[in-house]
């Protein structure tokens, strides 16, 4: 039977001019709202971009700022003609986007009052309207925090900035008074059965009949029609219909193939239809099966990042379906299948983009706060009823969308232990609707999770034990996060993972041409200028940009290395501009690229299947064998067969390679391809890439990664003359002189014959040394200097502003050139072979002598802005004075190929002609730098 819709269901936009005043003062009352003011203001929109509010005398130091701000009550009104609504139907007051209490009045009678900062708020208005004439709509809108919910990325002003107004729209919508009140979907044990429930609202009629028609989105061909009769004793009616879908006729949505289908539901009697909704959905099941997510039965490892509500040029969630159809192009272009909303639920628009574009998406309830912290202490009951109403509106209105898959009740939470409150909105949510997948918060607590309510948990790889940050990323690729995974037998998701920094980027500022200005830009600029390092950002961005990119893809590939790891959450794909303004993603706020990895390339390790590569280390010893197991983390489908092929090269020449075929590859599984062999060149230092490629069903994974050996070295023909205090070079220095002072003979000078003082601080007698003409190599180590920074090897993590005592804070590494690494391969940035040798290391600062150039210079945060190095030289009087803060000074690290190699480069170089440094300091420069040990012989 074919229905014609109809107008049973109608609408009258209200977007447009409206009559407007604030309220500063929360002192205008429905009686004394002056009408016809002459202010004006435009629905949709946010007061603060059409120029309301006050001008901001606020300059945040890490974060952007509004160039208004107004935080109370506004009114808005309006003249509605009623002679357009229909006296028989229904009439409902919408507003979409509103932040976020409200009140409404139709001609000064009290209608209602709203709340809610995710979901639209209704107001009925059926028995104030008047069909025979214009009545006066007044709203009022309060965006302050009347409830404690401490601050959310919705309301924070480091993300959506506390916005006021109606953003989304107003309407009036009308709907028969016999109607469809809900049409929701479930899946049933399958992904191809369906029940359909419909709430029905009726006055006077009792019999009536509901159909179903499915098409396919887009045609207009009828795949499934069923028809009900309905006996309707009551006021409301729960109707429940089966739809069993015929598995050949239907397409099963997924984050590969989001097939979506309209649903048309048709109220009718005798022919008559009394009301119709439509719902576009996709057919799919999303459930858990011990560690893994199952999407359609099948096994899927969420690729997810963190978006924390940021829209530079608007502050608040846009409502342009456009703008999300793009992000998330860019998003699957990256690699990722997920995203989680961090402390707020989206608008419609972008739902209706998740559910085209094939998007997993868990949201959250507006939520970060201390309440639930203590498990001893309830929340406010205010707090907690809130979220149950919100709960409640959020998952009706998200209901029909299949991107909808998970949902948390908040970010960060809890304590270890979790909170019976918690536990109890999980149960709520789970009695009314569980087709979906909840957790108790994002982020904290610990495993095992005894009595925490769940179906799956939200940790962090970075701080959960037994792991913390220094444990994120080393040149040991058989490491990953599986003592963590083992402490549940349910899913586990990796928490905001990698949170990594690169440069700031201060063209981006021309971008914002909204209200929103990024005034951490200024403080920066300021710096830079004051550094004269105008012209070096380029440079920074560049270098920083790839030990960033190096780093993600460690932690990521270390995640996926994880047996029994369900997903990650990245933070993020793009910069953060708040708490402190953290360069984190590869790409900026506005979704643009920054220049540092190409998609595909990024792809490689963050996709539903990715080569991996186990080995205990990166460098190694000429001739020795390099041994690498290779796996495939396989989140595609299962692979009946594929051909695995490997090269290993030197950038030059292909050195050795193999093939092999795999086959019955199942999926949501490591599968392992043995061991690849060879023996490293054996006479000169060498770079290597090994360069992996699987061909499966018409898809082709690539990945590759480097390696680094050293000859072994013998030591120098002139060892004799060489001096050290240093005991822990005996053994590399063996035939050298030792002693505790050069050129002292109890209280008097004598004539040193060494050529070069190794030692590992300035002292007296080295300083008389160098004056004399001396050759010193001053190993720094940390401590001996004043003006010193200790640094790890990965980047500084989110930002130094918020996290000033972390263990990392410097950017990477400039290694400029110079004839120490005329034969140590690198390319002038951080990589793996370095690791060992600046890892928990003093990075020395060269503010107070400019007239010096760094051999390896260590970029500092932005917010610091040091000169800082790991080697320079210098003429100290007649001598020469080179300084690094390698790990060259300790006999353990000394076993390793790269620092054993770079020690004797270093050496070599301090003992040939080739040592003529440039740069001149005095004494009293290296007094001021170095810590100067007083030690005599008595």
């Amino acid at each position: 039977m074919r229905f014609e819709k109809g107008n049973v269901r109608k609408s009258l936009p209200l977007n447009g001019e409206w009559e407007f005043c604030l309220d500063p003062k929360d002192e205008i009352s429905i009686e004394h709202v002056t009408f016809k003011n002459g202010h004006k203001i435009q629905v949709p929109g946010s007061w603060e971009e059409q120029g309301y509010g006050e001008e901001s005398e606020h300059d945040p130091l890490g974060t952007w700022k509004k160039e208004r701000e107004y935080i109370g009550k506004a009114w808005y009104w309006i003249e509605v003609d009623s002679s357009k609504l229909v006296s028989d139907q229904h009439h409902y007051l919408v507003l979409s986007g509103v932040h976020w209490f409200t009140e409404v009045w139709l001609d000064g009678m009290f209608v209602g009052n709203g709340e809610g900062l995710v979901t639209d708020q209704r107001f009925d208005l059926t028995s104030f309207i008047k069909y025979d004439k214009v009545q006066t709509l007044v709203i009022s809108v309060d965006n302050r925090l009347h409830i404690p919910l401490m601050e959310s990325h919705i309301h924070s002003y480091h993300t959506a900035t506390n916005w006021g107004g109606i953003t989304g729209g107003v309407e009036i919508e009308s709907l028969p008074v016999t109607k469809l009140e809900r049409v929701s979907f479930y899946p049933e044990k399958d992904a191809q059965s369906w029940r359909l429930r419909a709430e029905v609202c009726c006055e006077d009629i009792r019999d009536c009949q509901l159909s179903v028609v499915i098409r396919k989105n887009g045609s207009e061909k009828v795949m499934k029609e069923i028809e009900t009769s309905i006996q309707l004793q009551q006021s409301h009616s729960l109707i429940e219909v089966e739809l069993d879908l015929n598995e050949a006729d239907i397409t099963l949505w997924s984050d590969s193939h989001p097939a979506l289908y309209d649903v048309e539901c048709f109220l009718h009697q005798g022919g008559l239809v009394i009301d119709c909704v439509e719902k576009r959905i996709g057919v799919r099941q999303f459930q858990t099966e011990g560690h893994h997510f199952l999407l359609n039965n099948q096994p899927v490892f969420l690729s997810g990042y963190v978006d924390c509500c940021v829209f530079p040029l608007t502050g608040y969630p846009v409502w342009d379906k456009a703008h999300y159809v793009k992000q998330f192009q860019i998003a699957k272009e990256h690699g990722f299948n997920h995203v989680r909303l961090h402390g707020w639920s989206a608008p419609k628009p972008f739902w209706e983009a998740a559910d085209e574009e094939g998007m997993l998406v868990q949201t959250e309830l507006p939520h970060w706060s201390y309440h639930y912290i203590n498990r001893d202490v309830q929340p406010p009951e205010e707090v907690q009823s809130f979220f149950k109403r919100e709960l409640g509106r959020l998952l009706e209105l998200l209901n029909e969308h299949p991107s909808f898959v998970m949902l948390s009740f908040g970010n960060e939470l809890i304590s270890a232990s979790g909170h019976d409150a918690l536990n109890e909105l999980v149960e709520l949510a789970q009695s009314i609707d569980p087709s979906r997948m909840y957790t108790d918060n994002t982020g904290f607590g610990q495993l095992p999770a005894h009595d925490r309510q769940g179906n799956f948990y939200i940790q962090s790889l970075n701080w959960h034990p037994p792991y913390e940050l220094s444990y994120a990323g080393s040149p040991n690729t058989t490491e990953d996060y599986r003592e963590l995974t083992r402490l549940t037998e349910k899913p586990v998701i990796g928490h905001e993972h990698g949170q990594f920094t690169m440069y700031i980027d201060p063209s981006i500022e021309e971008k914002f041409n909204g209200h929103l200005k990024p005034v951490w830009l200024h403080s920066f600029n300021q710096s830079v200028a004051a550094k004269g390092w105008g012209k070096r950002v380029d440079q920074f961005k560049k270098v920083t940009g790839a030990h960033m990119v190096r780093s993600y893809k460690e932690i990521m590939e270390r995640a996926r290395r994880t047996p029994k790891l369900a997903g990650i959450q990245l933070l993020d794909i793009r910069d953060f501009p708040g708490q402190g303004h953290a360069t984190t993603g590869v790409l900026d706020v506005f979704w643009d690229r920054k220049g540092v990895i190409e998609p595909k390339e990024f792809k490689r390790f963050n996709d539903a299947r990715v080569l991996l590569m186990r080995s205990d280390r990166r460098t190694f010893y000429g001739g020795e064998e390099l041994e690498v197991a290779l796996e495939l983390s396989n989140f595609g489908a299962r692979v009946g067969e594929g051909v695995l092929t490997w090269t290993i090269n030197d950038g030059e020449t292909v050195l050795k390679q193999g093939k092999q075929t795999a086959s019955s590859l199942e999926a949501g599984m490591l599968h392992s391809f043995g061991n690849i062999r060879m023996k490293m060149i054996e006479d000169r230092p060498v770079q290597y890439s090994l360069s992996v490629t699987f061909e499966c069903a018409g898809t082709k994974v690539e990945n590759e990664w480097d390696f680094w050996s050293y000859p072994r070295k013998p030591l120098p023909i002139s060892i004799e003359q060489i001096w050290t205090n240093m005991k822990e070079l005996n053994s590399f220095l063996y035939g050298a002189t030792y002693g505790e002072l050069i050129g002292i003979e109890e209280r008097s000078y004598k004539k040193e014959d060494a050529r070069l003082a190794i030692t590992e601080y300035m002292s007296r007698d080295v300083l008389q040394f160098l004056l004399d003409g001396g050759s010193v190599w001053l190993m720094a180590k940390p401590g001996n200097q004043y003006d010193e920074v200790q640094t790890k090897y990965l980047p500084v993590f989110w930002n130094f502003l918020w996290f000033p005592t972390q263990a990392s804070t410097t950017m990477g590494m400039i290694v400029n050139e110079h004839p120490v690494f005329n034969h140590f391969p690198h390319d002038g940035m951080s990589n793996w072979q370095w690791y060992h040798l600046v890892d928990q290391t003093a990075a020395l600062c060269l503010d107070g002598v400019p007239q010096v150039e760094p051999i390896v210079e260590v970029v500092d945060n932005f917010h610091r802005m040091k000169r800082l190095t790991y080697a320079f030289e210098a003429k100290v009087g007649k001598g020469r004075l080179f300084v690094s803060s390698f790990r060259t000074y300790e006999t353990n690290d000394l076993k390793r190929p790269e620092n054993s190699y770079l020690f004797q480069t270093i050496l070599d170089y301090t003992l040939s002609e080739s040592f003529q440094p440039n740069a001149k300091l005095t004494v009293g420069d290296l007094v001021r730098m170095f810590k100067v040990n007083g030690q005599t012989v008595t």
